[in-house]
């Protein structure tokens, strides 16, 4: 988390009316946390602008049915691949959530704590920062994602003696092992969800030589899809895109998305062992004991915590409630600011 805050007017403002709010700014979504409310909004992380992009003409789940609906709207992801930052359309979308969290009367301004990526540099933190209090916040707070995540999951981070966080975006996944409240080591890969999707699709496309339409390798992976080897085959169908542009539909087997899916799932598999790898000898048996946690959107995929737990030899558990994990931690963490202080390890 970054160690500086910027302060805003006070005065009249009563903390009491103060609200607290966690933003997990994802790829594919944003979920927001009020303290006392929890999760109050998740949406596409999704932004309709004109042909031009100079005017924002819907945000969130409002964009994406404008955007359905065709016609020259311009789509726009503040988040792009897991990291890159659009700070321009970040700051939109930061002032449209923290405006339908505390209304247009803004006379008790929120504190605001925002995820960010681990690997994001000083620099970029600072930028968020500011783009943070511009869109309202009467004061802005940055954490790592992988903390986080852990927070979120209901990981004591100031007392364990060794916990890995797997946090599975759709752009990106985030490895970290934390102890005592501090990340020991971190990886962050441009593999997430996503990349899976893109797999199937390769897969579909080399084996049946069929085109899958959009949302169709997605539906596949939650409908069928399997991180280990399916125990019996099962079958789904789904539309292509056939000769001259028509639709067909084709039936895909399990078997087929999990071997489409090994590829990425490996990549994974190999960030967690590399972070492993990197912990101090001291911490190792903690980390073998406590083994590691999964969150995020990608943890939903069946076998997924089979599957690490046999590449990385620790024990892998899913959170509860994982896809909501990074927005809660954020929330929380604005309560336990000491904490995740003692593990800072970047100064904007």
């Amino acid at each position: 988390m970054s160690d500086r805050t910027f302060p805003g007017s006070s005065g009249i403002e009563a903390g009491v009316l103060t609200k607290k709010i966690g933003i997990d700014l994802g790829t594919s979504t944003v979920l927001v946390y009020v303290k006392g409310e929890g999760v109050v909004l998740n949406e596409p992380a999704l932004m309709a602008t004109d042909e031009k992009g100079a005017r924002v003409l819907a945000i969130g789940r409002a964009a994406s049915e404008l955007l359905g609906r065709g016609g020259k709207a311009r789509a726009i992801r503040p988040v792009r691949d897991g990291d890159g930052v659009d700070y321009d359309a970040a700051g939109a979308m930061l002032q449209h959530l923290i405006g339908r969290i505390v209304g247009r009367q803004r006379i008790f301004r929120p504190d605001v704590m925002l995820s960010v990526a681990p690997m994001v540099t000083g620099v970029e933190r600072r930028t968020v920062l500011e783009a943070t209090m511009q869109a309202g916040a009467k004061t802005a707070y940055l954490i790592d994602k992988p903390m986080a995540a852990a927070i979120g999951a209901r990981v004591s981070v100031a007392t364990t003696d060794g916990i890995m966080i797997v946090n599975l975006g759709a752009g990106s996944t985030d490895v970290a092992a934390i102890a005592y409240g501090e990340m020991l080591a971190v990886d962050s890969i441009q593999t997430g969800s996503d990349a899976l999707d893109r797999a199937i699709e390769v897969g579909v496309k080399t084996g049946h030589g069929q085109q899958l339409r959009a949302g169709e390798a997605e539906r596949l992976k939650m409908g069928i899809g399997s991180a280990t080897l399916p125990v019996s085959e099962t079958w789904l169908e789904v539309a292509v895109t056939a000769a001259q542009g028509t639709s067909a539909m084709l039936r895909v087997s399990s078997t087929e998305v999990h071997d489409a899916m090994q590829e990425p799932l490996a990549t994974i598999a190999s960030s967690l062992q590399r972070v492993l790898g990197q912990v101090p000898e001291g911490r190792r048996a903690s980390l073998n004991r406590n083994g590691a946690v999964l969150t995020g959107g990608g943890a939903q995929l069946r076998g997924i915590a089979d599957f690490l737990a046999t590449r990385a030899g620790i024990p892998v558990r899913i959170a509860r409630d994982p896809q909501s994990c990074v927005a809660v931690g954020t929330g929380m963490a604005l309560d336990n600011l000491q904490v995740i202080r003692r593990g800072q390890h970047y100064i904007t």
